[in-house]
């Protein structure tokens, strides 16, 4: 199974199932869209581990990319427009912004949609902990 880990600032863990929840995108075929890139945000991924080079590399050779799974988490930023998280795709989201690319096609789904995928009892965990998480031993 592979997990999605969420640790927000407040110290907040939400977990989603992140294979089941591509599997579900794959069969429903939930609307997709082009997703702008934010490049600080790839080179985030290096410096708190979220992405394994080795991967990356693998992904890079493919033409073609499933695309990513945002989800709303039912709030609003700043700016008025509503939070996401990225729960599958940071490879490919990294390769997107290695690319120079602006967009990336994506499912951006409503908090209805992937609340059934999202695990409870799984040990709580530190932002610190996290990263120093390797990324092929994420999975519980």
């Amino acid at each position: 199974m592979n997990v999605y880990t969420f640790v927000g600032d407040d110290g907040e863990n939400i977990h989603i199932d992140s294979e089941a929840l591509r599997v579900w995108c794959m069969l429903t075929k939930p609307e997709v869209f082009w997703i702008p890139l934010r490049y600080e945000l790839a080179y985030d991924f290096i410096r708190d581990n979220v992405v394994d080079p080795f991967r990356i590399q693998e992904l890079a050779k493919r033409k073609d990319l499933d695309p990513i799974i945002m989800v709303k988490d039912g709030t609003l930023g700043d700016n008025g427009h509503p939070n996401a998280m990225l729960v599958d795709g940071h490879h490919r989201y990294f390769i997107a912004c290695m690319c120079k690319m602006e967009v990336i096609p994506g499912y951006m789904l409503e908090v209805e949609q992937w609340k059934p995928f999202q695990l409870h009892g799984i040990p709580k965990m530190t932002k610190e902990q996290l990263v120093r998480t390797p990324v092929t031993k994420r999975n519980y």
